[in-house]
């Protein structure tokens, strides 16, 4: 278990490491700033895991915590992509042959 002292110097490094990507995140297209600012964002909440990392540089648990986040967010999607196919399919089952034939005739 780290010292309370211990989890500011990995508050304070994981901050000056997502500081260090203010200038790379403001050159993106304005399109894109907002879901990189997202991005930055969401490491602070793998902030216990980064410090547990026992990394002296904290780029690695960064692009860790960044892709663990993008997979949390895929699998909520792909779950959520299956729940709209099922109703998609029985819906198809309960309105008959018509929805198939029209759909084939497309």
């Amino acid at each position: 278990m780290p010292f309370a002292g211990e989890d500011k110097v990995t508050i304070r490094l994981l901050k000056e490491e997502l500081e260090g990507w203010r200038p790379f995140v403001e050159a993106l297209r304005f399109e894109d700033r907002q879901v990189a600012r997202e991005m930055m964002e969401s490491c602070w909440r793998y902030a216990e895991a980064v410090e547990q990392s026992g990394k002296e540089f904290l780029t690695e648990p960064f692009f860790l915590t960044v892709l663990l986040a993008q997979e949390r967010r895929l699998k909520e999607f792909e779950a959520e992509f299956e729940t709209l196919k099922a109703e998609v399919e029985a819906w198809k089952s309960r309105a008959g042959p018509q929805i198939s034939m029209s759909s084939e005739a497309q």
